[in-house]
């Protein structure tokens, strides 16, 4: 399902802002989307919750964690390709913007439904 979300994640489902270093790096700016995507496709069943950090740069990077701390992380690959690390180090536990899924979340999910 992971590599499924991965292959949707397409520059339409930005904000503009994000879009200009998307085009190098296309996981770039669908942290979000993508992991509140994922949380409600299958891995809110699976216990995981939303966790956010920021980076050395001041960027907000989600992923989703488990009480065991097992990660998914849809879209660490924009820190590994460019030789940097996600920020694990300072995360926080802490919900998405919305209950339901959000309008970009809901587009990936149609996609990959």
């Amino acid at each position: 399902m992971i590599k499924k979300i991965q292959s949707v994640l397409t520059p339409d489902l930005l904000k503009p802002a994000y879009r200009a270093k998307n085009k190098n790096n296309p996981m770039y700016g669908h942290c979000y989307a993508a992991s509140e995507a994922a949380y409600h496709l299958f891995a809110k069943a699976d216990g995981y919750f939303p966790v956010r950090g920021r980076d050395s740069r001041g960027v907000c990077h989600w992923w989703l964690e488990n009480e065991d701390r097992d990660r998914l992380d849809i879209t660490a690959d924009q820190y590994f390709s460019v030789g940097r690390v996600p920020p694990y180090w300072n995360g926080k536990r802490g919900g998405f913007l919305t209950k339901e899924p959000s309008k970009r979340a809901a587009e990936i999910i149609r996609r990959v439904s």
